[in-house]
């Protein structure tokens, strides 16, 4: 599908220009719709499963079969995203279940891959309308059981099987229907219905009841417009914002004691919140008992919570988890320090640093409403993983949306590349044909013989 404004392929690939359609090209023009449903899966992970994933990576396995060479040289140039994964697989030879440690390990590496290649083929602000149609999807599947949730006064779940998912895919659909809105490349249609879908987010996510879903639109509600209002202000007035912001940050560890006391009294006062985040405490003392008994290498990546492993079988008992399943250590950097110790405790906080460097740069710059959408749900993600797991692990939306926001961040300004597309003006297609042909185009004709 040809590049340029209103393309729905990202503009950044290389893209072979003929006189005629070959093959590829043809292919080519499949290359969105299957991005398209290759996001589409992966929102659907949260209630179709395993068959979801299955389209998820089916997906990005045909995009990377239509260009093998644009494949490999998007992966060699985001490899940085790939060590964790890569480690993960490496872990298999200290695993304590070094089955199921290569079996989530390559789920894992296929997420990563599969994000790279659905997003390199799809531009930012149509990847964000198409996961607004998904979520939204979500919310109206969950409608039916609204009635039930006021009658009962209890949790509003939908097609979920907790009120934090359902809560968390209403923030979602909340976020997103604000990206849609306030960007002037989405078509009117997309942005009338993304208002009306505002008031329905934030409805099913009272219903839900979820304090970490109405905490992360309490800061998407903050964060959003400040990086839309960031996209205003000049070079200068963007490089102040940078200074005031890097004053705020030393004032606030000076006073980090007192801003945790604050939080803590937040938490318990508004959210309802005990003093121990419902057991959470517990799972972490028990994890620092882990730790420092492997303490570099860990215990193997997902190696822990498995059937006849006794200290997750103790901790399932003590849960009251009777399905001996779905249950973590509800923070994903010691999550991750229990699976893979110092080490990928250390290359994940490496990726999220360079993750938000990367957007933020790139924000500061070159402002986009996508990429302010994307450092929001940066800003939720990381904050979320002090009391939630997911940030990075298989078949994971948030997962993909955090790829997404590197990949995005890398690619090149659609303005950009309409200015060098017409700087070059029909000169380009006509020097992609073959030397012979240029050649025969640049003469006379000849004049026939004489008799």
């Amino acid at each position: 599908m040809p590049g340029g404004r209103g393309s729905f392929v990202d503009d950044s690939f290389e893209r072979p220009r003929r006189n005629s359609l070959s093959v590829g090209d043809t292919l080519q023009r499949f290359e969105a719709p299957i991005a398209v449903a290759a996001l589409l899966a992966i929102v659907g992970t949260g209630i179709f499963g395993t068959p979801a994933a299955g389209v998820f990576i089916f997906a990005a396995l045909l995009l990377v079969a239509f260009r093998p060479l644009a494949a490999a040289r998007d992966l060699l140039k985001f490899w940085p995203l790939l060590v964790l994964p890569l480690v993960a697989i490496a872990s298999t030879l200290w695993s304590d279940a070094p089955e199921r440690t290569m079996r989530a390990a390559l789920q894992f590496m296929l997420t990563c891959i599969a994000a790279i290649m659905v997003c390199r083929r799809l531009a930012a602000d149509h990847a964000i309308l198409t996961l607004f149609i998904g979520y939204g999807v979500l919310a109206l599947i969950a409608l039916p059981s609204v009635p039930a949730s006021l009658a009962g006064g209890t949790p509003l779940l939908g097609p979920f099987d907790s009120k934090n998912q359902m809560g968390f895919s209403a923030h979602l659909l909340v976020a997103l229907a604000l990206a849609v809105i306030f960007d002037r490349q989405q078509p009117s249609i997309a942005r009338f219905v993304a208002a009306a879908a505002v008031p329905l987010g934030l409805g099913l996510l009272v219903l839900s009841n979820s304090a970490g879903a109405v905490a992360s639109v309490g800061i998407t509600f903050i964060a959003f417009p400040a990086l839309m209002l960031l996209g205003r202000l000049s070079q200068r007035g963007r490089l102040i914002v940078l200074l005031l912001l890097i004053v705020a940050l030393v004032i606030g560890s000076i006073f980090l004691s007192d801003i945790e006391a604050a939080i803590a009294a937040f938490r318990e006062n508004v959210l309802k919140k005990d003093a121990t985040l419902t057991g959470r405490t517990y799972l972490w003392e028990y994890a620092d008992q882990l730790n420092r008994e492997r303490p570099w290498l860990g215990g193997g990546y997902y190696a822990f919570w498995r059937h006849g492993n006794l200290g997750a079988e103790g901790l399932w008992r003590w849960g009251g988890i009777a399905s001996r399943s779905g249950f973590n250590f509800h923070n994903a950097f010691i999550e991750m320090q229990v699976d893979l110790g110092w080490v990928g405790l250390g290359i994940l906080v490496a990726m999220c640093i360079g993750i938000a460097g990367v957007a933020c740069y790139r924000q500061f710059t070159r402002p986009t409403v996508p990429m302010a959408f994307f450092l929001a749900f940066l800003a939720v993600t990381y904050a979320r993983s002090l009391t939630e797991t997911g940030m990075i692990a298989p078949f994971s939306a948030v997962t993909v949306f955090c790829l997404a926001t590197v990949v995005y961040a890398r690619a090149p300004d659609r303005k950009r590349v309409d200015r060098r597309r017409d700087r070059a003006g029909p000169s380009a297609d006509r020097g992609a044909l073959p030397a012979r042909r240029r050649r025969m185009d640049g003469r006379q004709p000849r004049a026939p013989a004489r008799a």
